[in-house]
């Protein structure tokens, strides 16, 4: 079986990484793919360079045995479509189970996603739950939800996609654009940035000044 968390990563946090090891450890899969976006279609350009990205998230994953980075997106035809990327991943994998983690607030803006309700012809999705994250899904989406939404993890493991399943996760009040804003304004000691980036991390973005840092 198979876990994805995508993303920008930028950059990398203790936020994605926690709550994407507390999603894998109650679904039951032992590894879990970081899997960078090159281009995100519905965000604007990252100021950093996917390289610098890729760096960073492999560093966010050295401590980390559960974790590691899947890069196949950054060398996937511009703009990042999340469900051509999983039509890619179903070709090589076959009939094997496929998470795609996904937070609950990024949950609601589902229906703004490029083909979104085919998204579970190639994956399940494990949403994270998110406390503070405001609103409910629209109409659509709610159907969408209530057709494929599944309690039974063993459900899951029997079937290659189709299903979404809701964790228990905690909320991490952290984003990379706080972390962002912190460092452009030189809080590189502040405690948002001590607590949620990796000393690695953080390191590797004073030494390359990313973020404006000096």
């Amino acid at each position: 079986m198979r876990a994805l968390l995508g993303g920008t990563f930028n950059p990398p946090h203790q936020g994605h990484i926690k709550a994407g090891l507390e999603a894998i450890n109650e679904i039951g899969v032992e590894r879990l793919a970081l899997l960078p976006c090159k281009l995100p279609p519905h965000k604007t350009a990252p100021e950093t360079t996917t390289a610098h990205r890729l760096k960073m998230l492999e560093l966010a994953c050295e401590d980390e045995p559960a974790l590691y980075v899947e890069p196949l997106e950054l060398s996937l035809p511009a703009p990042s479509y999340t469900v051509k990327t999983l039509q890619h991943l179903r070709r090589t994998l076959g009939n094997e189970p496929l998470f795609f983690l996904l937070g609950e607030d990024s949950l609601y803006n589902l229906p703004s996603w490029y083909h979104w309700q085919s998204l579970t012809d190639y994956c399940h999705i494990v949403v994270m739950r998110r406390p503070a994250s405001p609103g409910e899904p629209d109409g659509t989406l709610r159907e969408w939800l209530i057709e494929r939404q599944c309690t039974q993890l063993e459900t899951f493991y029997h079937q290659p996609a189709g299903l979404v399943y809701y964790t228990d996760s905690q909320d991490y009040a952290v984003s990379s654009t706080q972390l962002r804003d912190a460092l452009t304004a030189g809080q590189t000691t502040d405690r948002v940035v001590t607590d949620w980036l990796s000393p690695a991390v953080l390191h590797y973005i004073k030494q390359h000044k990313l973020y404006g840092t000096i």
